[in-house]
């Protein structure tokens, strides 16, 4: 038979007429003019998950942290403090000469002071004093905190602790000055600012007389007699307590007496012990080998059983040997080695018992001789007891005496400091009735706030960071690359239309026409059809940049929508390595393209007629070495110059363009290529990367297809909408074919 197809037939490369770049220029150009506001929305709207999932943590965190966290409270006193130029009110005369501070002492580093010293460390340390803060919870958990400091460091560390929630804040102009405290617990919030006024009347006769020495001059010679005194009396008592060795006589404090106890309760301890050691020995001397410390041991009985199975043995190999046979003499050697052992164990737990008793005997001997020794201790202490009491009663005199004569040295202090008052209370600090702090309405607010800003935040950074193609007009500003239409993910479909099942996918158009899929297909093919000025283009090439981007399920639906439209469409499967139409369309793979190209099958062989009506299949037949050898022969170009004149439109699958020359070499006999880009999977420089290789060998390129395309991210959602309105104008069971767009 002869072939049709010479070497010699060269396609020529059809020019693409300039329809598609000019709207694609002018698309462009109003894409410039859009208003930034709505990119940013649409922005948002595509990553509306990013947004509320960071304005929805930031809520939730400040919401948790706000009711949470213990509220505190706070209370204010407000007190005057004026110069005080009056006289001392005891006499006419100052000894301390303090009472004229006021006509010296300048009025602007007075205050200055007096403000110091309400936030000093010593007040803070007057305050805790006073109000016993340190048997407060708060306060308490510091010394439980800090078990290894000194009492010293803790008093420190409440006074920081203090100090951090007492606020002091003068009226400008006036003598007032606002004192006021913090704290978790309410009832603390409004103490400390009603103490604070009578620590600092103390605190300041204090240091304001610290000097005074008037008539205290006799109290302090005859106190300094009395302590040395009391000085010469603990020392007497110190040396006697120390020449009888002990330094306290006053019952378990007493070294002697406290050992005597600790010896007695140790010599009970040894005598019980005894006790149950010579029980047990005593036992084994009267029961012997059937004592139960015997009996019980783990040893004696696994040995004991071991024995009795032994004999078990040789009583049964009795019946059938002789004794002197050689198996019954090991046997029995055996069982006399197990009654050795047996023996051994037993001897081993009487010398073992004998020897506990024999120390516990001998350990309860020496207690008792220690005992007896501390005993006379004890009896030759008690000798000394008068005398110790004796210097004991003379030391508590003194001290008596000398607290008496302290006493009278304060009581004439304090009226010695009879001065009138320079600090007043104007206003009380009250019980607060709310928190002052976390303020929940102004929290929550700022959560709001924030939480929106974040959100945008976060949806434009992961907006930046995803390096992928996400709507049309990033393919078609990116890539340079006209938009011939958007398929949207099968997943997405909406109510009204048919389900769309993943085995379907490939051939939607023709098993599904009501899927949302099969109607971005119908607008695809129409754009396709519109594509060249002097007509539809008749080979159309369909790929991609990379492997799994559905570049083969556009080819098919393609396909299927031309061939719908009554048109006669040749599929040819040009993936020479990893060929799929087939399977779709249910046809053996061999014969194939490669089979024809290598001369092993005939064109009227490899064109097959498939299951929708006016569309052929030309699989890729057996996976050849040599792919683009094969796809740039003459043979090959002759074979796609039958197809276009037998066929309205072909439709050529290739592998992907990045990494493998099949595609390139395709494209520039076809009447256009259309490039497939998966929405949110393409990256941008793979898909710039594909295009510039399909511009240096000048491809003939129709436009683009942002395939799986979530409608919704894209800001496309409304128009399920529209499809849904429309759907009812499906009758019930119009699922078949579309033959018409």
């Amino acid at each position: 038979m002869d072939n049709p197809l010479q070497p010699d037939v060269v396609m020529p490369a059809p020019q693409v007429a300039p329809r598609a770049s000019q709207s694609f220029n002018d698309y462009t150009a109003e894409l410039i003019q859009e208003s930034h506001l709505r990119n940013y929305w649409q922005i948002i709207k595509k990553r509306k998950r990013w947004f509320w999932g960071t304005f929805i943590t930031v809520v939730v965190l400040v919401g948790l942290y706000t009711f949470l966290k213990t509220p505190v409270y706070r209370s204010s006193a407000i007190l005057q403090i004026a110069l005080d130029n009056t006289a001392s009110l005891v006499s006419d005369r100052d000894p301390t000469g303090l009472s004229g501070l006021g006509s010296w002492y300048g009025s602007e580093r007075f205050y200055e002071t007096q403000f110091a010293i309400l936030k000093s460390r010593p007040m803070a340390y007057r305050i805790i004093e006073a109000l016993n803060l340190k048997e407060h919870p708060w306060f308490k958990k510091i010394s439980q905190s800090n078990p290894q400091k000194s009492p010293m460091e803790i008093e420190g560390l409440m006074a920081t602790v203090f100090l951090a929630g007492l606020e002091v804040k003068p009226y400008k102009k006036s003598y007032l000055v606002e004192v006021s405290y913090r704290s978790p617990d309410k009832y603390l919030a409004q103490q400390v600012p009603n103490a604070i006024y009578n620590e600092f009347v103390k605190f300041s006769m204090k240091t304001r007389h610290q000097s005074y020495k008037l008539i205290k001059e006799w109290l302090e010679e005859e106190i300094q007699n009395l302590a040395r005194k009391v000085e010469a009396s603990e020392r007497r008592l110190y040396e006697h307590g120390q020449k009888k060795d002990f330094m306290a006589l006053e019952g378990k404090d007493n070294v002697i007496v406290r050992k005597y106890t600790e010896l007695s309760q140790l010599l009970t301890r040894a005598q019980s012990e005894r006790a149950l050691k010579e029980a047990q020995f005593k036992q084994i001397q009267e029961k012997g080998v059937d004592a139960p410390l015997i009996i019980n041991n783990p040893l004696v009985q696994r040995l004991r059983q071991e024995k009795i199975s032994q004999e078990t043995k040789i009583s049964g190999m009795s019946q059938i040997y002789d004794v002197n046979y050689p198996q019954m003499k090991a046997e029995q050697a055996l069982l006399t080695q197990l009654n050795s052992r047996l023996k051994a164990e037993v001897n081993r737990l009487v010398t073992s018992a004998k020897a506990d008793y024999e120390a516990a005997l001998r350990a309860e001997n020496l207690l008792a001789e220690a005992v007896e020794e501390q005993k006379a201790k004890v009896s030759q202490m008690q000798d000394h007891l008068v005398q110790h009491h004796i210097l004991k009663r003379d030391l508590k005199t003194n001290e008596q005496l000398y607290q008496a004569l302290l006493a009278r040295m304060k009581e004439a202090s304090i009226a010695s400091t009879m001065v009138s008052g320079n600090v007043a209370v104007i206003a009380p600090a009250e019980l607060p009735a709310r928190p002052y702090s976390p303020s929940k309405p102004l929290n929550m607010i700022l959560a709001v706030v924030l939480g929106l800003m974040g959100g945008v935040a976060a949806a434009f950074l992961r907006d930046y960071l995803d390096y992928t193609i996400q709507t049309t007009e990033e393919m078609e500003r990116l890539c340079r690359l006209p938009a011939l239409g958007t398929l949207p993910l099968a997943s997405k479909n909406s109510q009204g239309f048919t389900k769309l099942e993943k085995q379907d996918l490939e051939l939607a158009t023709f098993k599904q026409p009501r899927s949302l899929m099969s109607e971005a297909v119908y607008h695809l093919r129409t754009a396709l059809l519109l594509s060249l000025p002097g007509g539809p283009p008749g080979i159309i090439m369909v790929t991609s940049p990379n492997p799994d981007e559905g570049k083969t399920t556009v080819a098919t639906n393609v396909a299927t929508s031309l061939a719908m439209n009554h048109r006669k469409v040749v599929m040819v499967d040009c993936d020479l390595r990893k060929p799929s139409l087939n399977s779709i369309f249910q046809q053996p793979l061999v014969p194939g393209l490669s089979s024809f190209l290598t001369g092993s099958a005939r064109k009227e062989e490899i064109v097959r007629p498939t299951f929708v009506p006016e569309l052929s299949l030309v699989t890729a037949g057996p996976v050849p070495p040599n792919p683009v050898e094969l796809l740039t022969s003459p043979l090959f170009l002759a074979f796609l110059a039958e197809l276009r004149r037998e066929f309205h439109h072909v439709v050529i699958d290739t592998p992907p363009i990045l990494g493998f020359a099949d595609g390139r070499a395709i494209a520039i006999h076809t009447d256009g290529v259309i490039v497939v880009l998966k929405h949110q999977g393409t990256t941008k420089e793979s898909g710039r990367l594909a295009l510039n290789l399909l511009a240096q060998v000048n491809a003939p390129i129709l436009g683009g297809v942002l395939n799986m395309a979530d409608w919704e991210k894209m800001g496309f959602g409304s128009y399920y909408g529209h499809y849904k309105r429309y759907a009812k104008y499906f009758p019930e069971g119009s699922d078949q074919p579309r033959l018409n767009s």
